[in-house]
């Protein structure tokens, strides 16, 4: 075959335009590896940070149920003992361990599949996450330390003075330099916690005169003991925290850290709202059907678990069940009827996009200075349906009226132990104790030793004895010298009950005669309880509900209790009667309490008590008229409580058409008696 020149020339033209074309389709293909290498590098990269968010949405939600139990652990005897298992290490360690956030499959379930020697491609898997890298406090106060929190106290002041951080934080509390070195170690939740004037962002009323609780908003949760952003009777406790995902992964992982910076809150309510209870709370109707009459609720009503029956009208508040909650087709809350099935999947998520309630400041509701943003709120809320959020009832059941010791205070690590945090009976300034009965079968008190706080911090007390001849020693009857303005008294009720009598309109004086007592404004509650010494004084412990041989207390001359300056409170293991009217005389509130002029303000009372009775004798014909609030110390998931079921001195049900309540919310501090109950909130979000 012969080739020309021409050929020769053809060919070389087709080779340069062949490779001309196969580079460019190469460059092509090299471009669309690499976006598709680009676009599994992003897709990668979302995918590990959605993991990181998820891993830390984890922790989180694990820290809202154990942070309040390690609180409550520090308090209690003992803890001095064993103080690394309370402290923010461990509180990080446990969360992590719950949430499993080291690892996105386990160990045992990757062994389970046979995969022999297969390599994970989760580049973000650890086999254990120092908590030391995870966890840091946003602003460290010490050089080169290693905390794991900033809590929020006035000792603090480095991280209050933090340009980025420090116009974000809730409002500081005061506590001693000691109690500050502990709260960096531990959660602690202490009476010795308290406001102060130096920092006052975001409280209703001035710290000088209401340190303990403050009128403070609720945070924009959807649990709904309160609306977001109103005003409530509380003390916000509070640590902020760093989580950084991702750092010890950082070298294979080629993703860099991201920091955000979060607030644990424990908040303490003391019991305001017109109803709650610990276990299944029944409101409209009576256990025999019987509708609720002449009762208003102005105020929240909060449960366990609670069931509305018949008509149910509730204002200026919320209906919430930690567990449960089942609404009648008339449950009317802010003039809004409510459905049975408010809380359905679909039906949930439809209110949460219609029922927008703007408080009028707008703002956040991380930075704690009352600002609230746009929030979706239920008039009507579960527990469980409300994310990062734990509502925690402080009921500690009969257990209440006992004066449990805390032991020694280097027996625990908080400075406030557990029982006299939680309890009514170690809080009582005042006791009664039963020293001596007439005999096992007579429980009449024959001696009485009454202790009193003295104003130099210590106890004072006199044992009083009937028949003695020493006038400082002496219990008078009512009828010998002295025995009238003699405030504990001995009596047979009409229902042949043996009763202790208590005149609380002679106690004032009493009181204000003793020795360096302070007056009432020191001696505010009183505590009665039989011996425990020994089987010679013929003391029977009272049982519960009492037996018919049972010592009753019962309460008489309490028209007024305007001469108790800061409120009054009662407990008792005893059944309490209530001889007749009780706390009815008002008086002006104090000052600079935030209620209005004009307010009806009545002096602060409490009672706690297993059983209450109105009136003393065998039938009741007057109307008992009920204002403030009812809680039970029911604790049973298997008990009902029907708050309005009173009983009359002959132990029956008081008719539905005499019982006349009006149920309503506290509105400051000042109206907080000296023994309440209490609730821990205990919320984490974003310090945005």
């Amino acid at each position: 075959m012969r080739i020309t020149h021409s050929s020769h020339a053809r060919a070389y033209t087709t080779l340069a335009l062949i490779s001309s074309i196969s580079f460019v389709i190469l460059t092509m293909l090299i471009y669309s590896i690499r976006g598709s290498v680009r676009n599994l590098d992003s897709q990668m990269r979302a995918q590990m940070k959605q993991d990181f968010v998820q891993k830390e949405d984890a922790i989180l939600g694990a820290l809202i149920h154990i942070v309040p139990n390690k609180a409550i652990g520090a308090m209690r005897q003992g803890s001095a003992s064993t103080p690394n298992n309370f402290t923010w290490d461990a509180i990080f360690e446990e969360a992590l361990s719950i949430a499993n956030a080291g690892q996105s499959i386990s160990t045992q379930l990757v062994n389970s599949l046979n995969l022999g020697n297969a390599v994970s491609s989760n580049t973000s898997d650890s086999t254990s996450i120092p908590i030391s890298t995870l966890v840091r406090a946003p602003i460290d106060t010490y050089a080169g330390g290693d905390n794991r929190v900033n809590g929020g106290n006035w000792w603090e002041y480095t991280m209050l003075g933090n340009a980025q951080i420090g116009s974000r934080v809730p409002t500081a509390l005061q506590l001693s330099y000691d109690n500050y070195l502990l709260d960096k170690q531990y959660p602690i939740i202490s009476r010795e916690k308290t406001y102060t004037p130096h920092y006052s962002k975001g409280l209703g009323l001035s710290a000088s005169d209401y340190p303990l609780y403050n009128l403070i908003q609720y945070p924009d949760v959807r649990f709904g003991y309160k609306k977001p952003g109103e005003y409530f009777v509380a003390k916000r406790n509070w640590w902020i925290f760093s989580l950084n995902f991702g750092s010890d992964n950082e070298s294979k992982t080629g993703i860099p850290s991201v920091r955000r910076d979060y607030v644990l809150s424990i908040y303490e309510i003391p019991s305001q709202v017109p109803l709650s209870a610990s276990t299944l709370l029944k409101v409209g109707k009576f256990a025999d059907g019987t509708s609720w009459q002449n009762v208003s609720l102005d105020g929240s009503i909060i449960a366990d678990r609670l069931q509305t029956e018949g008509t149910v009208t509730v204002s200026n508040g919320t209906v919430s069940a930690r567990k449960d909650l089942t609404l009648s087709n008339s449950t009317i809350v802010d003039g809004q009827v409510l459905q049975q099935n408010f809380d359905a999947l679909g039906t949930r998520e439809s209110r949460a996009t219609t029922s927008k309630g703007t408080n009028p400041n707008g703002g956040n509701s991380g930075s704690g200075n009352g600002n609230y943003s746009e929030t979706d709120f239920y008039q009507a809320s579960v527990g469980g349906n409300v994310g990062k959020v734990a509502f925690l009832p402080i009921n500690r059941g009969t257990d209440t009226l006992m004066n449990d010791t805390d032991g020694a205070r280097n027996e625990r690590i908080s400075p406030t132990g557990w029982n006299e945090y939680s309890e009514a009976a170690p809080q009582a300034t005042m006791t009664l104790e039963i020293l001596r009965m007439s005999s096992t079968t007579d429980q009449t008190p024959t001696r009485i030793r009454f202790s009193y706080r003295n104003t130099s911090g210590g106890t004072s007390s006199y044992t009083y004895t009937r028949g003695s001849y020493s006038s400082t020693t002496r219990w008078p009857t009512e009828a010998q010298a002295g025995g009238s303005t003699f405030p504990f008294q001995t009596d047979t009720l009409d229902n042949t009950r043996t009763a202790l009598i208590v005149y609380l309109d002679r106690l004032p004086a009493f009181i204000n005669s003793l020795s360096n007592s302070g007056g009432v404004a020191n001696n505010n509650s009183l505590y009665i309880f039989p011996t425990v010494s020994n089987s010679t004084t013929r003391v029977n412990v009272p049982s519960i509900p009492a037996a018919a041989s049972d010592m009753v207390i019962s309460l008489r001359g309490g028209n007024d209790l305007t001469p108790f300056s800061t409120g009054l409170s009662i407990v008792t293991r005893y059944r309490v009667y209530i001889a007749d009217t009780l706390n009815n005389v008002p008086t002006s509130p104090p000052a600079n309490s935030g209620l209005p002029s004009g307010y009806t303000f009545y002096p602060p009372f409490s009672i706690f008590a297993p059983e209450k009775r109105f009136g003393e004798s065998l039938s009741i014909s007057q109307p008992v008229v009920v204002r403030g609030q009812l809680n039970s110390l029911k604790t049973d998931d298997a008990e009902i409580v029907n708050p309005l079921e009173l009983r009359n001195g002959a132990d029956t049900l008081v008719d539905a058409s005499k019982i006349n309540a009006d149920l309503v919310t506290l509105k400051s501090p000042a109206e907080l008696p000296p023994i309440h109950m209490m609730n821990w909130l205990v919320t984490v979000e974003p310090l945005h």
